[in-house]
């Protein structure tokens, strides 16, 4: 993971140089994640992952999905990308992007994590707490893990607060042992 967000990096750098010389922050992480959601359909990964196409060719390709639908400074990155052999670091792009962006606006992108679907009210109190303890803009995305068994686990930047019942298991478990 930690190879992908390194090797992606400069290009999420560069695309984010050109959104904000452009004034096009938002506009630019719309394409793009409107590029990254299609690489999950399984056609589009049969043409990324196809050793029989040269690389230009799956990135004229897979460029030619998005005309019209996608700004060209986007199209043309994907382009970049494509010849590099780079498209699959296109997630992570996205990511490191999506936090250049943040850290611009001085938003942390949170993930907040639960054994079960939250609901909008629960969300917006856990961004109000993140906010005030942050200081920052919070954009939070929620996420599904049935293993913490109960509470919550927030995940930003390269912190983790674990409120889950998994974690408070296992903190009581170690107690006992010692």
């Amino acid at each position: 993971m930690s190879e992908l967000l390194t090797q992606s990096r400069p290009y999420a750098e560069a695309i984010f140089e050109i959104a904000k010389e452009e004034n096009a922050l938002d506009l630019l992480v719309s394409d793009l994640t409107l590029v990254a959601i299609s690489m999950q359909e399984v056609e589009v990964k049969r043409l990324i992952d196809s050793p029989d196409i040269s690389q230009k060719i799956k990135a004229e390709t897979f460029a030619k999905l998005f005309e019209g639908e996608i700004s060209n400074k986007v199209l043309n990155f994907v382009l970049v990308l494509g010849q590099a052999n780079r498209l699959k670091l296109l997630k992570s792009v996205l990511d490191n992007f999506k936090n250049l962006v943040a850290l611009e606006k001085n938003e942390k992108n949170i993930v907040i994590s639960s054994s079960y679907a939250l609901d909008s009210e629960q969300v917006e109190k856990i961004k109000e707490a993140m906010q005030k303890r942050t200081g920052s803009i919070i954009n939070a995305s929620t996420d599904i893990d049935k293993s913490l068994i109960g509470g919550i686990k927030i995940s930003y930047d390269d912190q983790v607060i674990d409120l889950s019942l998994k974690n408070k298991l296992e903190a009581l478990k170690a107690q006992l042992r010692n």
